[in-house]
């Protein structure tokens, strides 16, 4: 019986220190040719096993009144079978809301900026791609806009390039189109984690927020508001 027993936990401590040791892994694409723009945010972890998959495949700015209109879709590890579907204005007002919500958990947190620099060292980019493509109908104006956009993208990869670990060969290009007036761009991001580093990083931000008198309560608060806004398709 003991034996049984024995050999029961050890297969349970394998398990878990595979599970711990396996990667969490992530997928941030973004697309936009003409007036069609696609987003879409993949999680996937236990080898595979779990896996999820939000997609929104329309994005209309209504003008400043109305903000932004977005439709977003929650998919399974299939990805063949739609699991949920929401609707959403993106307003100015929420925006504002949005930025005091998380005001206020920056400064009910002990260095937050100093955990998410931690932690994000822990993330390794293996894929990175940004191809732009863009035409102004005149050579020399889409010259020196291609210049501009390549300034762009340079100072903006540098800068995320800071905090996460790149083991893959970037693919960054910019196209341009002399003959036509287009723009279109394509940007893909996937990144992996370990499970237990990701696991830590969620202890050491729960200390972190109760060091700070109404830490917990507040972090709780913003993550069911985050939930609330998220509301059934109509």
């Amino acid at each position: 019986m003991l034996l049984w027993v024995g050999l029961a936990v050890s297969v349970v401590i394998i398990a878990l220190i595979v599970v711990l040791c396996s990667y969490m892994r992530g997928e941030f694409y973004f697309s936009r040719v003409k007036d069609n723009d696609t987003l879409s945010v993949e999680m996937r972890g236990l080898f595979g096993l779990v896996r999820y998959r939000y997609v929104i495949p329309i994005i209309q700015f209504k003008g400043f009144t109305q903000g932004i209109l977005i439709k977003s879709e929650k998919v399974t590890q299939h990805n063949a079978k739609l699991k949920d579907e929401t609707r959403d204005h993106i307003t100015k007002d929420k925006v504002i809301t949005f930025y005091k919500e998380t005001k206020d958990v920056l400064v009910h947190t002990l260095n937050l900026y100093g955990w998410m620099k931690q932690t994000l060292a822990k993330v390794e980019c293996t894929e990175l791609k940004w191809i732009t493509r863009v035409g102004l109908g005149d050579a020399p104006e889409t010259a020196i806009t291609t210049g501009a956009v390549w300034g762009i993208k340079s100072s903006l990869l540098g800068f995320a390039v800071r905090y996460v670990k790149l083991t893959a060969k970037p693919r960054i290009d910019v196209i341009p189109q002399y003959n036509a007036k287009q723009f279109a761009t394509e940007f893909r991001f996937a990144g992996r984690i370990r499970v237990w580093v990701a696991v830590m990083a969620g202890i050491r931000l729960l200390y972190r927020a109760a060091k700070i008198k109404g830490g917990i309560r507040t972090w709780i608060q913003y993550v069911l508001k985050a939930k609330a806004r998220f509301k059934p398709a109509s």
